[in-house]
């Protein structure tokens, strides 16, 4: 029977048989050496085929007591016929058995390898060159020729081991998101003229009117036709108070009546409204492969060359063809396939449960990258509640119940601070606000429409300037309105000015820590944009101690700075609250949508903040900037583990179950522990700004 000597110094030797061979016989062996004068202790490892014997150098050499071993291995090689069975049925009997046990075992592997070997077939045939899945495939295919079930199996059982972390890591991710976002019940109540059904909300059509009471989840996007009530829109802007929505207001799917009942005419179903195109969005790229697993992957595909080379090597070195699979078992890819995503997947289900919605890995792993942070002012540096907190008229015959009376008609419909503020002074009043007759838009300037036969422009200086009013009545006051920070809004009646209406923001309370913090993670720069006047945003950008600050800017002027600071080779991450940020949430390499904003900023970005303040922006960051490095260390896991075989490999001290263990083990321990620290707290810390 073959044997090698693995180890061998003064006092101490390992021999090394074929682990089939010595696992029945190990008992004699071990009984016999030790009546050796000289052997102090024999110790066999039969699921290695190892036998270590220590001996007393000065009464009995190795070569003695391997000359004895020789003898014993031809003894017990020798076919033997028990007294109790017929020597021919005997020799029919054992031979028939082993090879159905061989043939069940090596059927069972290689129907577990399957999906393998499909893959290396597949990569062969169309690529038509060595890559991860090929090498592992043939790792499997020759631990199976080998009959080496044992470290077959355990490789099997390790990668589907894997896959499973990697498959519960991406359904949490999305159980996660369902929790958060509140996803709409299935069935929903249908009026038809005076009657109401309860039916599927999967058989509901555009048109049809759905009845919402106090404590229901809104199922549709649509238009409020009849009824009044307090609103939750926390699932879809991140609002925490509820908003009264009256007739004409638009509602969305997934947020929540705190008080009254409605009757909304659903315009969006199912996937195609707000929630929907956003859950759709994150679900889609929950599976998607970031930059660095694509870079992993690659690597690993690399390394197949030097992964042969080392263990041919490995394998002369040692003299030992065990040695050599050893190291084919070990490679990077256990550590691309699964460590990666999981570190990834964990990042985005730590970041939903404190109401961050990440919109996919390659967005966490942008996020990380980022070096520059451009806030938009009015609602995500301030509160966005404008107050109006000063009346001029320019016309003796208005007083400024009328100016709010226009003013309120004019904006009535629009949901951006100034409009609210004028519709919250009209309410304060008691104002009957008229009916607009026409509408026409100029989306971040104002606003012209028709109201009694009445042309009323309602807007900014610029927009004032386009339409060709002139302002020489208003100068001193609007100069006196920027010296204190407040925006000015003209309006303007058959083209001729007629009043300003002065309009304050308050900075946000934790808008100087989140600077701060961010400052204090290493940021190139941290710019603010705005669409009011300068002076305004002067005095804003001075109190947070912002170098860098521009005003009067169009939303295609924000984008434009966008990208400008992206060509300069910046990772920019853009942070707005409104319609007129759109465009520059979806310029910047991560736009984030801070809680209380519209729906539209919520579709654009890249990142939903459903609470918190501005924390939750430097919260964000840093859970994307633990994801990589806990990606880092399962790399740095997977390397050491490999080199650690390759050592212990080339002396002849691993084999394939060895590598195994400490290669792909490790890595899928390190990739269980990931997946562990994204389980739920029993009692969340504190949200505490940073």
């Amino acid at each position: 029977m073959r044997r090698t000597i693995a180890h061998s110094v003064r006092g101490r030797l390992r021999i090394r048989y074929p682990a089939r061979w010595l696992e029945p016989r190990s008992a004699a062996i071990e009984s016999d050496l030790k009546s050796l004068p000289g052997v102090r202790a024999v110790e066999s490892r039969p699921l290695t085929g190892s036998l270590r014997i220590d001996y007393d150098p000065y009464r009995l050499a190795a070569d003695a007591i391997v000359d004895r071993l020789d003898r014993m291995t031809a003894e017990l090689a020798a076919p033997t016929t028990p007294r109790s069975a017929h020597p021919a049925r005997r020799r029919q009997t054992l031979p028939s058995t082993a090879t159905v046990k061989l043939i069940g075992a090596t059927s069972v592997l290689v129907t577990a390898g399957v999906p393998v070997f499909v893959r290396a077939g597949a990569t062969l045939a169309t690529r038509r060159r060595l890559n991860g899945d090929v090498l592992e495939a043939s790792t499997l295919g020759l631990l199976i020729a080998r009959q080496n079930f044992t470290a077959a199996a355990l490789l099997t059982w390790v990668r589907a081991v894997g896959e499973l972390v990697v498959a519960r890591s991406i359904v949490r991710a999305r159980a996660s998101l369902s929790d958060v976002v509140g996803v709409p019940g299935r069935t929903v109540t249908r009026r038809t003229g005076d009657q109401r059904e309860s039916i599927d909300v999967g058989a509901l059509h555009a048109g049809d009117v759905v009845v919402v009471t106090t404590g229901e989840r809104i199922a549709v996007d649509g238009t409020i036709v009849r009824g009044e009530a307090m609103v939750n829109q926390q699932s879809m802007t991140g609002e925490a108070l509820p908003v009264e929505c009256l007739p004409g207001d638009r509602v969305f799917a997934a947020t929540t009546v705190e008080h009254g009942e409605i009757d909304i005419r659903a315009e969006q179903l199912g996937s195609r409204t707000a929630v929907g195109r956003i859950v759709h969005a994150i679900e889609a790229a929950a599976t998607e492969k970031p930059d660095i697993q694509l870079f992993a992957e690659r690597l690993a595909d690399r390394e197949v060359w030097r992964t042969l080379t080392l263990a041919g090597l490995g394998g002369v070195f040692s003299r030992s063809f065990d040695a050599a699979m050893a190291i084919l078992v070990a490679d990077y890819g256990t550590a691309a396939r699964v460590g990666i995503p999981t570190a990834i997947l964990t990042s985005l289900r730590r970041a939903a449960r404190e109401g961050i919605l990440v919109k996919g890995p390659r967005t966490l792993e942008r996020l990380a990258r980022v070096d520059t942070i451009v806030f938009d002012k009015t609602g995500t540096l301030t509160s966005g509640t404008l107050h109006v907190t000063r009346i001029v008229s320019y016309d003796r015959s208005l007083d400024e119940a009328e100016l709010v009376r226009l003013s309120a008609a004019a904006e009535q419909g629009f949901t951006h601070p100034v409009a609210r503020a004028v519709a919250r002074l009209a309410r304060e009043r008691r104002i009957v606000v008229p009916t607009v007759t026409e509408t026409e838009s100029a989306l971040g300037l104002g606003i012209a429409v028709r109201i009694e036969d009445r042309r009323v422009l309602i807007g900014s200086r610029r927009f004032m300037e386009q339409q060709h009013v002139r302002l020489d009545r208003g100068r001193d006051d609007e100069s006196a309105a920027h010296a204190v920070g407040a925006s000015p809004i003209f309006v303007a009646i058959d083209d001729r000015l007629a009043g300003m209406l002065e309009l304050q923001d308050q900075l946000r309370d934790d808008a100087p820590d989140a600077v701060r913090a961010l400052r204090a993670r290493k940021m190139r720069n941290v710019i603010m944009l705005s669409g009011d006047h300068p002076e305004p945003s002067r005095v804003i950008a001075d109190t947070l101690g912002l170098r860098h600050h521009y005003a009067e800017l169009l939303p295609e002027d924000k984008a434009r700075l966008v990208r400008e600071l992206k060509a300069e080779g910046r990772v920019v991450a853009m942070v707005g609250d409104g319609v007129n940020d759109a465009l520059a949430l979806r310029a910047a390499d991560v736009g984030m949508a801070v809680p209380g904003g519209a729906a539209v900023a919520s579709e654009a970005a890249d990142i939903v903040l459903l609470s918190g303040g501005l924390d939750r922006v430097v919260r964000a960051l840093d859970l994307a900037r633990e994801s990589i490095v806990a990606v880092r260390q399962t790399l740095g896991v997977a390397a050491r583990a490999n080199l650690g075989v390759v050592g212990l490999a080339s002396l002849g001290w691993a084999r394939p179950l060895t590598s195994i263990l400490l290669s792909h083990g490790t890595t899928v321990a390190a990739a269980v522990v990931t997946a562990a620290r994204g389980a739920p707290h029993p009692h969340p810390p504190p949200r505490e700004p940073n």
